[in-house]
């Protein structure tokens, strides 16, 4: 079977949930079918998990997802970055987190015999007391000097987390709230048992859907590959080609051919009917969206360059002066394509949404489709953010800003 790029960028976009109308109905459907949602703390708009939310389930709000996780239908582990993850899925990252005192960061793994008995006073008082965020276990002595310097505490805290003694059960102010996993996981899942095998199954199979269409590095970069149960001596993709072989041979995955004829790529045996329907497909609603630079559809830049034709890049942590076009640089899918970029920030006292900086590349021919829906995707962004009021300091081409007002 053969496929074009334009066939892999509208099947990616149908299996993520952005072609081209927000697809699922509930935050629990959309993490659940495109595996994760990264977890980031910038804020000069709606954090990123909202905003990769908001782009593929109906009607959101931020609270929807707070509630999910709440209702204990969600949880939080370093999948992909740290993300939030479906509760059903507990049973695969324990073994993951079962795996870490061996297996796990090497800073961390080592810092563990330093902070075990605070460790285990803290677990216990979580037991005791219930609930609990970092700040109920403040030292009033403990001065921080930055950002990695953090005081024991939370050093432990973070440690009976990646080991799996406790879990995320609520944020309150973006601040997590702890609770022992028994009682934070619910007893199905918690009890459930599973081997070696299936955890990089599992993962493997749900990168490639998640994907569409995916050579070996794409895999390799959806999700954290190295916690999901492959040893951690030699080459991590070699490890990971085996590991693909099995189910190729198995019929599980299957290679297919693409405009790059020298890289393999690979669909499940399961979407070959999918593949032959989405070919040639464009997406005919006059759509935009505004992605966050953490969107799952982003994560891989070199194959959005490939796929996309087109750079993405966030310089929200290099200095002021080395920016090329601002701090976060928000892509704008416009149908089947990533067609410009933004750089948003919203001033919630004074209500105004300013973009400093704001690009669009298209054809003269589709200029006036892309601009409309663009014109529609801000004035959604401006109240998904309750501002009123839109500055635009920068525009390309120039004329670009007086035509979205």
């Amino acid at each position: 079977m053969y496929v074009s790029y334009a066939d892999v960028r509208a099947a990616f976009l149908v299996r993520q949930g952005l072609a081209p109308a927000a697809a699922w109905h509930s935050v629990h459907e959309a993490i659940s079918q495109i595996g994760a949602v990264q977890i980031d703390t910038i804020a000069v708009v709606a954090r990123s998990h909202h905003l990769t939310l908001r782009a593929r389930v109906q009607r959101y709000d931020p609270e929807r997802l707070w509630a999910a996780l709440r209702r204990r239908a969600l949880f939080e582990y370093y999948v992909h970055g740290n993300s939030f993850i479906p509760i059903e899925d507990f049973p695969y990252v324990r073994h993951c987190m079962q795996r870490f005192p061996t297996h796990g960061y090497n800073w961390l793994r080592k810092a563990m015999p330093r902070y075990r008995d605070l460790m285990e006073t803290i677990r216990q008082r979580i037991q005791d007391e219930g609930p609990l965020t970092s700040r109920d276990f403040q030292d009033p002595k403990h001065h921080s000097r930055g950002w990695w310097d953090w005081k024991p505490a939370k050093n432990a805290l973070e440690l009976l987390w990646w080991t799996g003694q406790i879990v995320v059960v609520d944020r309150v102010g973006f601040q997590r709230v702890y609770d022992v996993t028994e009682r934070g996981v619910p007893s199905k899942y918690l009890d459930r048992h599973v081997e070696s095998e299936e955890v990089w199954r599992f993962y493997l199979k749900r990168a490639v859907d998640c994907l569409a269409v995916a050579t070996i590095s794409d895999i390799q970069n959806y999700f954290n590959f190295h916690i999901f149960a492959l040893d951690r001596r030699g080459s991590r993709r070699k490890a990971l080609m085996k590991k693909l072989q099995i189910l190729q041979q198995e019929d599980t995955v299957s290679e297919v051919e693409a405009e790059d004829e020298s890289t393999p790529h690979y669909v499940l045996s399961d979407n070959l009917a999918f593949m032959k329907d989405v070919q040639n497909h464009e997406a005919s609603r006059n759509r935009a969206w505004f992605l966050s630079p953490f969107d799952n559809l982003v994560w891989d830049r070199r194959r959005v360059r490939r796929l996309f034709g087109t750079e993405v890049k966030l310089e929200a942590y290099i200095p002021a002066a080395r920016r090329t076009f601002g701090y976060f640089a928000m892509p704008i899918l416009w149908k089947n394509r990533i067609i410009g970029r933004l750089d948003p920030k919203a001033d919630r006292k004074s209500s105004t949404l300013t973009l400093a900086n704001l690009e669009l590349t298209v054809a003269k021919k589709e200029y006036k489709d892309a601009v409309d829906a663009t014109r529609a995707e801000l004035a959604a962004f401006k109240a998904f953010h309750g501002c009123e009021q839109l500055k635009i300091q920068r525009s390309k081409p120039a004329r670009l800003k007086d035509c979205l007002f």
